[in-house]
């Protein structure tokens, strides 16, 4: 995978130069390399990925909770399929469902220069990103309630997007669309699932499964303090580096010892390499 450096806004009077880290997978190479990495994709063909604070669970290590069982127990009307993309029907039913949620959710309100349109959905199902979905159906009335898109590719998944039906929200049907999703690549034999990323606090639903995984931009922890102090210290972070941050220094300077870092040696002399080959 080829990694190069984008620059995004900088901040002088802080002494911060960053940079946006950027992969691009080789040939032969797949989406799950950038995935197992820290990497999330950065458009919808998976022609390229960004480096994230990406959250996954560790399937080999996971159980459903006690938590998880009560809303599974709220949500006993609905009953799941999982099917590839183009096996969905009738796609006009829950085309109409995703739309609505995207034009009425908060969640999607920095995106809605406009109402939303059943183009725009198929634009975000109809790509390389969603090979699968896992739906939820009311069996009361066979109405749908929840739909996940997910890019499958055996041992890993990808949790893309969700969307359900307003009311289904007191039951919870968010966080239970994304248990039935871990559970069910859990039972077809996926070793993770990737959930995208956690920058704050709304975004811990995806850190309360057993098995949970974070990429500290030094390898995948499980360390839920380090986590608790990332999120808390969110702000804080904005005028300097996390490696300059006391409480992190405190449990020790990075990196540790079995850290996955990389060596700029490491990258001139396989370029080296690359080149004596092409010749």
């Amino acid at each position: 995978m080829r990694v190069v450096f984008s620059e995004c806004a900088p901040n002088y009077d802080a002494h911060l130069a960053p940079y946006q880290v950027l992969g691009f997978p080789d040939e032969g190479e797949t989406a799950a390399t950038a995935f197992s990495h820290g990497m999330l994709p950065s458009n919808r063909e998976l022609t390229r990925f960004y480096l994230a604070r990406s959250v996954r669970v560790d399937l080999g290590r996971y159980t459903e909770s006690k938590r998880e069982r009560y809303i599974r127990r709220q949500c006993d009307t609905l009953s799941r399929s999982f099917l590839p993309r183009a096996q969905l029907t009738p796609q006009d039913t829950w085309l109409d469902m995703c739309v609505r949620y995207m034009n009425e959710s908060s969640q999607w309100t920095s995106r809605r220069g406009r109402q939303f349109e059943t183009a725009d959905m198929v634009a975000r199902l109809d790509t390389p990103m969603t090979t699968h979905l896992l739906t939820l159906t009311d069996t009361s009335n066979q109405s749908p309630a929840a739909l996940a898109a997910l890019y499958v590719e055996p041992p890993i998944a990808y949790y893309a997007r969700a969307c359900y039906d307003a009311r289904y929200r007191k039951l919870s049907v968010g966080s239970h669309l994304m248990s039935c999703a871990i559970g069910e690549l859990q039972r077809r034999g996926f070793s993770h699932v990737y959930l995208g990323t956690c920058y704050y606090e709304g975004a811990r639903y995806k850190t309360r499964f057993t098995g949970m995984e974070f990429f500290d931009g030094l390898g995948w922890s499980d360390d839920r303090e380090r986590l608790r102090l990332l999120l808390s210290q969110q702000d804080d972070l904005r005028s300097r580096h996390l490696f300059d941050h006391p409480s992190y220094l405190a449990a020790g300077p990075p990196p540790r010892p079995g850290d996955a870092t990389m060596r700029l040696t490491d990258i001139a002399n396989s370029q080296h390499i690359d080149s004596a080959e092409e010749q």
